[in-house]
């Protein structure tokens, strides 16, 4: 997916509505990656799925289900922002430089960021955006492919979080901190994860499996929903969201 990057509380799909240069340079992102055989998804028909989506759950009465929303908001594996600068030149010339981010979505890994320049020319905006688009495009997704070979080499990563009830005591809640921390030793390759944030009522993890075992989010809750039932029977492991590489998790009392 691409889309404009903006200020905090801003709207991008409706900046990229009203900004013709933006505009332009997402076609011609899109362009280039569409060419290169990647699936692309095209935010402002994101956006009217889910809103149709949204009806017609309403109009049968159905209630909203809130984690399939955000799974169709989120739309893709990897989203990239970009912002559009024209400058002026010497000799009454102007260039275009167009900064491409990169990100995982699910994680929010910083994939790759570059910076593409246009020649300096007495030139239409949209021609000159268009040959710094293409400068900074290719050098962002070399960026994309080495750093998943690399990534590769550890495994899959999949973004844990699991949250704990609060109706368990304190030192329910300790040792199903430790719990998880084992078991993560075990499930992942090499015993390779990262905890991010533990507190009493939330850990967050990164984790890398072995994608032999382990290529879907489905297989890796299975796995700890199954671990979790047989090591502490009072705790009962269940699904709030799995959306591609984002694993969300809650443990109840059993």
């Amino acid at each position: 997916m691409v889309i404009p990057a903006v200020k905090s509380g801003e709207d991008p799909i409706k900046v990229l509505q009203s900004d013709p240069d933006l505009s332009h340079a997402a076609k011609v992102i899109e362009s280039y990656l569409t060419a290169l055989r990647y699936d692309v998804v095209v935010p402002e028909q994101q956006q009217d799925l889910s809103a149709l989506t949204a009806a017609q759950q309403s109009l049968k009465g159905v209630e909203e289900d809130f984690s399939y929303q955000l799974a169709l908001s989120i739309g893709s594996d990897v989203y990239i922002t970009y912002e559009v600068n024209i400058q002026s030149d010497a000799y009454n010339t102007k260039k275009a430089v167009v900064s491409v981010r990169a990100y995982e979505t699910t994680t929010a890994r910083l994939l790759g960021t570059e910076t593409g320049y246009s020649p300096s020319a007495a030139a239409a905006p949209m021609v000159l955006i268009e040959n710094a688009v293409n400068d900074a495009a290719d050098k962002v997704l070399s960026r994309i492919m080495d750093y998943w070979k690399s990534d590769l080499q550890n495994g899959v990563q999949y973004k844990l979080i699991v949250s704990l009830s609060p109706n368990f005591g304190e030192e329910d809640r300790e040792e199903l901190t430790f719990l998880m921390g084992d078991l993560l030793k075990e499930l992942t390759k090499k015993g390779k994860y990262k905890e991010n944030i533990v507190t009493d009522a939330t850990l967050d993890y990164l984790i890398w499996c072995d994608p032999a075992e382990f290529d879907k989010s489905s297989s890796v809750y299975r796995w700890l929903k199954e671990k979790v039932a047989e090591k502490f029977a009072g705790a009962d492991l269940k699904r709030v969201n799995l959306n591609r590489k984002l694993i969300i998790l809650k443990l109840d009392p059993a």
